[in-house]
């Protein structure tokens, strides 16, 4: 029997990723973060995709983090999932986090890997490892510094507060927050005019803003691949659909 327990479907240009095990919580254990890591590479190697949903399946979780039964055994270790989060905040196309429900532990991290969170109203969150005296994974650790500051870091990771949905847009971890109802409409109006946008420029400004945050941008790089959009076919079909008043077809190339 296939495994089910991670979903991935595609759409024309656009994936969606869905974590289906809404009676754990959307909790990962093992195979469900290697079944992640085998998509997100058939992702990254499809060039026909040009952006990425992850949500959840239920309406009560989008994700509880690792499971803490395999984390407590030793079956799997934070440092696996980190792993897993890394992949996915370094795919070159943009990724869009459309929270179901509520996140906790690394599901708060998941969404953080993505460009664009979409909360709802009613959503929750909290980071449980100092309840319970483990250490969040430090390349974790660095990318709630990163995305939130030190002091939404630190009240997440070492006060353990709890989150609720306007809070959560108040500090800027979601970037969008609508009812639970908007949600499904939001995210696929969101990834439709993304994915409609040149490629080859939307790549470049993520991976530009990523190398920025940081602090570890190559400019010679940086300004070999602006120069490499701003020599493309795509430009030049943007500049003819302007002229042309109609909506540019990109390419890629």
């Amino acid at each position: 029997m296939p495994d089910t327990s991670v979903l991935l479907t595609t759409e024309g240009t656009i994936a969606t990723l869905t974590l289906n095990i809404p009676e754990r919580h959307n909790s990962l254990a093992g195979p469900q973060i290697d079944l992640i890591r085998q998509y997100l590479d058939q992702i990254e190697a499809n060039p026909e995709l040009r952006v990425l949903i992850v949500t959840g399946a239920g309406e009560k979780t989008f994700c509880s983090g690792a499971a803490l039964d395999e984390l407590g055994s030793g079956s799997i270790s934070g440092e696996l999932f980190a792993d897993m989060t890394d992949h996915l905040a370094a795919l070159p196309i943009p990724t869009i986090c459309a929270f179901n429900g509520s996140a906790y532990g690394g599901g708060s991290e998941i969404g953080l890997a993505c460009d664009f969170r979409i909360g709802i109203n009613g959503m929750r969150l909290f980071v449980p490892p100092a309840r319970i005296g483990l250490c969040y994974p430090v390349n974790g650790i660095q990318r709630f510094v990163t995305t939130l500051g030190i002091n939404t870091a630190k009240r997440l990771l070492i006060a353990s507060e709890e989150f609720d949905a306007q809070e959560l847009k108040n500090v800027g971890y979601l970037t969008h927050l609508v009812e639970r109802d908007q949600l499904q409409d939001t995210v696929r109006h969101l990834a439709e005019r993304i994915a409609g946008y040149a490629p080859l420029a939307v790549k470049a400004m993520k991976n530009i803003c990523n190398h920025s945050a940081l602090g570890d941008l190559n400019l010679d790089a940086a300004n070999a691949i602006a120069q490499h959009c701003n020599n493309s076919e795509d430009l030049k079909e943007g500049f003819r659909s302007v002229s042309e008043k109609r909506k540019p077809v990109f390419h890629g190339r």
